[in-house]
Order: structure tokens, then sequence, then C-alpha cells
């Protein structure tokens, strides 16, 4: 089966399954956080979806996961077969050399999916009447407020003046402030409130992260989970509030975002 096969019959099984339930495309979408157009196109065969985006939505449809995937091609089949066969004749020393260079294979493999998930570092000087950073002094760091539809992040678009930061954090060219807008992170994180995002190439499962969705160039604060498929590539970053009120959202190749940097601090104004 070629991939344009392999496309088919997965939109064709999620159509079906889907109005099996008497969904609407948009009522599927909205269960599995994606745009209308992600269903559409899945369903016409114009993509075909990751697995962690299938596992997502068999939940939603309440079916096995196993009905949207043809059978494993036998080129992979006999690759796993023969690693399979040569590890199992080597002695124990050897055989945990092997797994050892495989975990090792693996952590690079996530590593470097992860890092594609990362905005390249910030230009400061793009932004006009910045205050320039003194290590020695208080330091400043730019506002960021509404988002700018088309337009990076730090922008003259985007641009609401400086704010001062103070310890650690003066001095630097890697931070910025972000102006909180909605609840979804409350009740630690209030509407209107600042949070200080750290530009960090290395943000921890769990933390809290600014993420640009780049369709609609909107920014959010949320905690950033990876979800990873069986051989450890990153899927998908799932996105989930501090507030249950609010749903989770995902952010995948097909609703793609890039994390801006971790939260560090937050100030309120009263």
């Amino acid at each position: 089966m070629d991939d344009r096969e392999i496309n088919k019959f997965v939109g064709m099984k999620i159509k079906e399954f889907r109005k099996n339930k008497k969904l609407t495309q948009q009522d599927l979408a909205d269960l599995v956080g994606v745009k209308n157009s992600a269903i559409s196109n899945y369903e016409q065969g114009i993509r075909i979806p990751k697995r962690d985006f299938l596992f997502r939505v068999a939940n939603a449809l309440g079916v096995s996961i196993d009905e949207f995937f043809p059978l494993q091609s036998e080129e992979t089949s006999s690759t796993l077969s023969e690693i399979n066969k040569i590890s199992s004749q080597l002695e124990e020393p050897r055989q945990k050399i092997v797994l050892e260079t495989a975990t090792n294979q693996l952590d690079e493999q996530i590593k470097k999916k992860r890092l594609s998930f990362f905005s390249n570092k910030v230009d400061f000087d793009k932004i006009s009447n910045i205050v320039p950073y003194d290590p020695n002094k208080e330091g400043y760091a730019p506002v960021i407020g509404e988002i700018a539809a088309g337009t990076p992040i730090l922008s003259e678009q985007n641009f609401e003046g400086m704010r001062p930061v103070y310890g650690k954090y003066a001095g630097r060219d890697d931070i910025f402030w972000l102006r909180v807008k909605g609840e979804s992170m409350e009740t630690e994180i209030h509407d209107g409130s600042f949070a200080l995002i750290l530009q960090d190439p290395d943000l921890s499962e769990g933390s809290i992260g600014a993420v640009r969705f780049i369709d609609d160039n909107e920014a959010t604060l949320k905690c950033v989970f990876y979800e990873y498929d069986e051989n450890g590539y990153p899927l998908c970053l799932r996105l989930e509030p501090l507030n249950p009120d609010y749903p989770i959202q995902y952010a995948d190749e097909y609703n793609p975002a890039v994390i801006e940097g971790r939260l560090v601090k937050v100030e309120q104004d009263y």
C-alpha cells in the first residue's frame, strides 16, 4: 500500500467512525483540539495524521486505534526481526552495549526533534526605542502585548514599552515580559499580570512556557508536556492550563507552534 492509499484509508476510517457517532467535522475538531480544516484534510486523504493524533481521535470516537492502521510494512518488520535475531545471539555484556547504544541514539533523536519546537533567539535590535541593558544597574525588558498577526513575537507592532527587572535577570538580552491575557492559568497567574519569559532551549517536562501558535501568531502560557511515538519522536506538545475550566491544547505539524521561552517570574499590578 503506497502513501496515497494509506492516506485515503485513514481518512475513510475517520470519516466513517465520525459519522457513526453523528459528529460534524467541527465537533471532532473540538474534541481533539485541532482546527476544522485539519479534520477535513485528514478525511480527504490530503494528509495522514501522526499516531498520537489518531490516539486522540480513536478515544474521541470510541474505537481502537488499530482500526486506522494498515499492517506493518515488510521492510520494517524485516529490520526489527534482524536486530532481534542478532541481539539474541550476543552474550549479556554485549547485549548491554547494544542497549546502551540504542538508548543513546534515541536520546539524540528526541533532543534533535524537541529543539525544533523552539523559536530562534530574538534580535532585540529590531525594536526601536528599546532601553539599553546595563549589567551594573537595574535592568529593563520589553513588554509584549497583543500579538500582531503575521509578525514575530518581538516586533514593533507588539512592543508596549519597557518594564524593570532585578537581580539575576538584570542586564540580560534574552528576556522579555509578556502581558497575560485570559484566565486559563488561574489561580496562579491572573489576567492582566506580567510574565517574565527567559528564552531557554531546555524547557523541562511540565514547566510553564510561552508558546506561540504559528498560524494565528497567538502566544499563550501553559504547562508544556512532550508526547512521543514508540520510536521516541516527539509527536506534539500537550499544553495544559492550570484552570480546569479551560481545555488542553495540542501543537503538532498540523497546528504548528514554537516555544518562545520559560516562565521565570510573574508580577501583578494593582
